[in-house]
């Protein structure tokens, strides 16, 4: 912003912050040619609302806002203590609470002139800016001949141009650094719908003060904001069904809390992220003393970031996801380039990590190798299972060992099967692949054996199983034939059977 509008904003801003009650009367002319002043009859004020605005002039507004609290959650129907409510929150700089406070009020009066004006000042103080707009022209409408219709037609200028700048700054071209955060694979949220959030009451936690969750709520609102709304958080009272939890935490003995005085975990499944968990403290770990503002909404900013999927840190200090934090501002633009990077639109199939990192160098063989058991557990997940065994094969290769790729092929293997023809001969080849890559799968085995029995085949004869491995190796279906084998050996111990299995398999080694 120049400093001309700077100068506009400040001055509007300051001008707005003052609120003043005025006095209704009305004004006649009296029999004698004078003018006589009467004033009008109003409805005496509610004795609550009478003790709370008697409580913010002597600058008791937690006292207040804690008295109106109570008094809602004894009348919530009474709209005219729940506006009353915003305005306090508001003044106590809990923008947000505020604004849900006068959504409520605006959802029984739409027309209500004084709640749309306080919700343009929350949402401004929130900077959303569009919403804060709309909610200025919807109250110049409302009010055309109140003197802040007029007020406010400057500061709408001013938003206007300031979301203007956020904008173009927001989709400016430039790199990010996607590579260096995705760690091991590229993990995601399911975003058809928004993502449930509980955060734990922090009472009674040293250090912890009301305004925190005022600096959290900010901080979800900006990563949607950077997405565009793609990313989308709804808060819950049920933790039972919260996808995240918010926990406030002064453990200062913990050695993984202290360098960003947060932590984040997340678990993920089939779809990618499925539920994460914030911890945050309430105390600075390097002065042993209350958490400033600035810092907690930046530690908020950062470990929601890792909550999101950017799992690692940005090389450069500037960005929110940065391992040092203290100079950022907020998101930069390489941080919300980064983030549409990850929810970008392409989809699970087609969308390719670079296979360096920041630097320019080529990325560890096991970063790729779980990079491929991510892409298949996609792939499975939406019954692609070529595609997924393509990839837990790929994972094979750079690491033999990996347990994780074997047993998912075997898994995918007996799906196909059961997906595609439950009583096909090219089912019962799909059950041999599946107990080859893992002979521990028992439900393979057992769906092997009952789709031999559908077709007469008795699967508990040591001299069927033999047979049927000589039918495999007559088909050149050498995994079968070992498989075969092995099940027959279940049945009986024979030498000669064993020597062929293994020689099979050293045959399949090399």
């Amino acid at each position: 912003m120049d400093q001309t509008a700077q100068e506009v904003s400040a001055r509007f801003i300051k001008l707005l912050q003052v609120s003043a009650i005025a006095l209704v009367s009305a004004c006649t002319i009296g029999l004698a040619g004078g003018w006589q002043c009467t004033a009008l009859a109003v409805k005496k004020e509610d004795p609550i609302a009478t003790e709370t605005r008697a409580l913010m002039e002597a600058n008791k507004k937690e006292e207040a806002q804690a008295k109106l609290a109570a008094a809602l959650r004894k009348y919530p129907d009474d709209d005219n203590l729940r506006l009353l409510h915003a305005e306090v929150l508001y003044s106590l700089g809990r923008f947000h609470f505020s604004a849900d406070e006068t959504k409520v009020v605006l959802e029984h009066q739409p027309e209500n002139a004084e709640a749309v004006l306080l919700s343009g000042k929350a949402l401004q103080s929130m900077r959303r800016r569009a919403q804060a707009i709309a909610a200025y022209k919807k109250f110049q409408a409302l009010k055309p001949d109140d003197p802040r219709s007029g007020q406010y037609a400057a500061l709408i200028t001013v938003l206007e141009s300031e979301s203007a700048q956020w904008d173009k700054r927001k989709t400016a071209p430039g790199d990010d650094y996607l590579a260096a955060v995705a760690g091991s694979n590229l993990l995601s949220w399911k975003i058809d719908k928004p993502i449930s959030v509980y955060v734990k009451d922090g009472t009674g936690v040293e250090g912890y003060r009301a305004d925190f969750e005022e600096s959290l709520r900010q901080a979800f609102d900006e990563w949607s904001d950077a997405t565009d709304g793609k990313l989308k958080f709804v808060f819950i009272q049920d933790p039972s069904t919260a996808q995240m939890t918010v926990t406030w935490t002064n453990d200062l003995h913990a050695p993984a809390l202290t360098p960003e005085a947060g932590l984040a975990k997340t678990s993920f499944g089939t779809n990618g992220i499925e539920n994460a968990e914030i911890l945050l403290l309430t105390l600075d770990p390097l002065k042993d003393g209350p958490l400033g503002k600035n810092r907690m909404f930046n530690t908020c900013l950062h470990e929601i970031g890792h909550a999101l999927g950017l799992q690692g840190h940005s090389p450069h200090e500037d960005d929110i996801m940065s391992s040092q934090l203290g100079v950022q501002q907020g998101l930069s633009p390489r941080d919300v380039r980064t983030i549409n990077a990850l929810y970008g639109d392409k989809s699970a199939q087609t969308r390719q990590l670079p296979d360096k990192d920041e630097y320019g160098r080529p990325l560890p063989a096991s970063v790729i190798c779980e990079r491929h058991v991510q892409e298949g557990y996609i792939a499975a997940s939406n019954n692609q299972f070529e595609k997924a065994i393509t990839e837990f094969e790929a994972a094979l290769k750079i690491d033999p060992k990996n347990e994780k790729a074997r047993e998912s092929i075997a898994i995918s293997l007996n799906n196909m099967a059961i997906l595609n023809d439950s009583h096909s001969d090219k089912a019962i080849e799909l059950f041999r692949s599946a107990l080859f890559w893992d002979p521990a799968y028992d439900t393979a085995r057992r769906n092997l054996n009952s789709y031999l029995q559908s077709k007469g085949i008795e699967p508990t004869s040591f001299d069927v199983r033999v047979k049927l491995a000589e039918q495999c190796l007559a088909k050149h279906d050498t995994r079968g034939a070992v498989v075969e084998y092995t099940e027959a050996l279940i049945y009986k111990a024979d030498e000669a059977t064993k020597k062929k299995r293994d020689s099979l398999q050293t045959e399949l080694r090399k």
